[in-house]
C-alpha cells in the first residue's frame, strides 16, 4: 500500500495531463485541418507505430520483469536497441521512397519518412524509460511525458492556425521526441558502458519476442487496419475513422496508461507469493471496473452532444463509430491487468492466442464490409471482444489456476452501479428530448445526473467496505481476520 499510495496518484497524473492535451489538440485540429489530412498522417503512422513495435523486441518489458538483474544486462540492451532504432528508421525511408516514386503518392511518402524518425528515438529512449517504469518513478515519468506532449500541443496548434496544414501534426512529433530524449538522458544517472554480451541480450530476447510479437499483432488491430481502410474505402473515409480513434483513445490511453505503468512492475515484485499475487490482482480488477466502465459508457451516453461542441459538425458521421468503441473500451479494460499479470508469471506466450485471434478478426472485419459505410466496419471490428474475453478468462484460469467464477466476480457491483447510472442518465434526456435544449445544457444536465446516481448507488452497495478500504488506503487499517 505504501508503494501504491505514491505510485498510483502520480500515474493518474500523467494519465490525465497526457489525455486531456491530447483531446484539446484533437478539439481544435478537426477544426483546421480535413478527413483527407488525418487520412495521410494516420496511413503513415500506421506503418511507423507497427515498425516501433517490432523494433522495441520487448526489451522494455524484459527489463522490468526481470528479477534479478546486473548491469550487463542493461548496457546490452542499450546497445541493441539503438541498432534496432537505427534500422527501423531505414525500413520506413525505404518504404516512404517506394510510396515516392513507384505509388506516386509523394505526400504519404514524405510524411512517412518524416515520421520515421521516431524509430530512432525509440532506440535511443528506450532504456532511460524501461529503468523509470522498473523503480515505479511514476512522478519522474508524470513530469517528463506532460512536458512533451505540452510541447506537441502548442507546436501542433500554431503551425496548424499559421497555415501549415497536415505537416504541423508531423513537426509537432518530431519536436516532441527531441524534447524528451533530452528530458530522459538528462535525468538518467548511468551512462552505459560500450560493452555488449550476448547472452545477456539473448535472456532478455527470449522473454521479449514473444511480448513484441504479442504487442505488433494487437497493433494490428488499429494501424493496419488503418491501411487496409485507406487502400479499400480511401483516405476521406480513413479519416472519419481515425478521429473515431483518436476521440476515444484520449480517454482509453489515460485508464491503459495508468494499468501499464503499475500493473507488470507490481506484479513481478510479487512473483514469489502466488496468493498475494492473486488476491492484488482481483483487486485492482475491481477497482479498474469500478472507475473506467462509467467513465466509457457516461461517454458514449453524451456523444450526440460533446462531438459538435468539441470536434465540430462536420464529424458528425463519426457518432456512431465513437459509441461502439466506447462499449467496446468498457468492456475491454476490466481484463487490463491480464496481460502484465502472465507476464509476470513468465507466461508471454501464453497472451499470443487471443492476439492472433483479434488479428484475424481485424482483418476479417475489413473484407467483409468492404462496400459498408463506416459504421459498419467498427461493428464488424468491435466483434473481436466476443473472442478475446472468454480467452483472457481462459488463460488465466489454465496458468494462474483462477476459475471463471473468481474472475468475474469483482465485475458483478461495478456493472450494476453502471447500468443504474446509465438508466438514470436516458430518463433524464428523455424527458427534455422535447424541451429544445442546447448541446452543452444537454450535456451538463446528463453528466450531473450520471455523476450523482453513480456516487450514490456505489455508496450504497460499498457502505460497509469504504470505511476499511479508506483506512487501509492510509496505511491504518487492521490486519484482514
Amino acid at each position: 500500500m505504501k508503494n501504491m499510495r505514491r505510485v498510483v496518484p502520480w500515474a493518474i497524473v500523467d494519465s490525465v495531463g497526457v489525455g486531456l492535451l491530447g483531446f484539446l489538440t484533437l478539439a481544435i485540429m478537426t477544426r483546421v485541418l480535413t478527413p483527407a489530412d488525418f487520412g495521410s498522417v494516420a496511413f503513415a503512422q500506421s506503418i511507423v507505430v507497427l515498425t516501433q513495435l517490432v523494433i522495441g523486441l520487448g526489451i522494455n518489458e524484459a527489463l522490468i520483469q526481470r528479477r534479478p538483474i546486473d548491469m550487463l544486462h542493461i548496457d546490452s540492451a542499450f546497445w541493441m536497441s539503438i541498432l534496432l532504432g537505427l534500422s527501423g528508421f531505414v525500413f520506413c525511408l525505404l518504404t516512404g521512397l517506394y510510396f515516392i516514386y513507384f505509388m506516386q503518392q509523394p505526400l504519404v511518402g514524405t510524411i512517412l519518412i518524416a515520421e520515421g524518425s521516431a524509430c530512432l528515438f525509440t532506440g535511443l529512449n528506450l532504456l532511460p524509460s524501461a529503468m523509470l517504469d522498473r523503480k515505479l518513478r511514476t512522478k519522474a515519468i508524470a513530469r517528463r511525458t506532460v512536458t512533451g506532449k505540452l510541447s506537441y500541443c502548442l507546436v501542433a496548434i500554431g503551425l496548424a492556425v499559421a497555415g501549415f496544414g497536415v505537416w504541423s501534426i508531423v513537426a509537432a512529433g518530431i519536436v516532441q521526441n527531441i524534447l524528451l530524449t533530452l528530458i530522459f538522458w538528462r535525468g538518467h544517472k548511468r551512462k552505459p558502458l560500450r560493452r555488449f554480451s550476448w547472452t545477456h541480450a539473448r535472456q532478455l530476447i527470449v522473454f521479449g519476442f514473444p511480448v513484441m510479437l504479442e504487442g505488433a499483432l494487437w497493433a494490428f488491430l488499429t494501424r493496419v487496419f488503418s491501411l487496409l481502410i485507406g487502400a479499400m474505402h480511401g483516405l476521406s473515409m480513413l479519416g472519419f475513422v481515425s478521429v473515431a480513434f483518436k476521440a476515444t483513445d484520449a480517454l482509453s490511453n489515460i485508464v491503459g496508461s495508468v494499468a501499464g505503468r503499475i500493473g507488470l512492475p507490481l506484479f513481478s515484485s510479487m512473483q514469489k507469493d502466488r496468493e498475494r499475487l492473486q488476491s492484488s490482482f482481483m483487486q485492482v480488477t475491481e477497482v479498474m471496473a469500478f472507475v473506467s466502465t462509467p467513465v466509457f459508457v457516461g461517454l458514449a451516453l453524451t456523444t450526440g452532444q460533446w462531438v459538435p461542441l468539441l470536434l465540430g459538425d462536420k464529424w458528425s458521421e463519426a457518432i456512431p463509430m465513437i459509441v461502439i468503441l466506447c462499449l467496446v473500451w468498457a468492456i475491454s479494460f476490466t481484463r487490463v491487468f491480464v496481460s502484465p499479470y502472465l507476464r509476470a508469471l513468465g507466461y508471454p506466450r501464453a497472451l499470443l492466442l487471443p492476439a492472433v485471434c483479434a488479428s484475424a478478426c481485424t482483418i476479417a472485419a475489413v473484407f467483409l464490409t468492404a462496400n459498408q459505410s463506416a459504421i459498419y466496419i467498427i461493428a464488424a471490428w468491435s466483434c473481436r471482444v466476443a473472442v478475446t474475453y472468454p480467452l483472457g478468462l481462459y488463460l488465466l484460469r489454465k496458468y494462474a489456476h483462477i476459475s471463471f467464477r473468481r474472475q468475474l466476480q469483482p465485475l458483478l457491483t461495478p456493472f450494476f452501479c453502471v447500468l443504474v447510472m446509465a438508466a438514470c442518465v436516458e430518463a433524464a434526456q428523455m424527458a427534455i428530448a422535447r424541451a429544445g435544449w442546447s448541446n452543452l445544457a444537454v450535456l451538463m444536465l446528463s453528466m450531473t445526473v450520471g455523476v450523482i446516481s453513480y456516487a450514490a448507488v456505489v455508496l450504497l452497495m460499498y457502505r460497509k467496505a469504504l470505511p476499511d478500504m479508506l483506512a487501509n488506503w492510509r496505511g491504518t487499517a487492521l490486519k484482514s481476520r
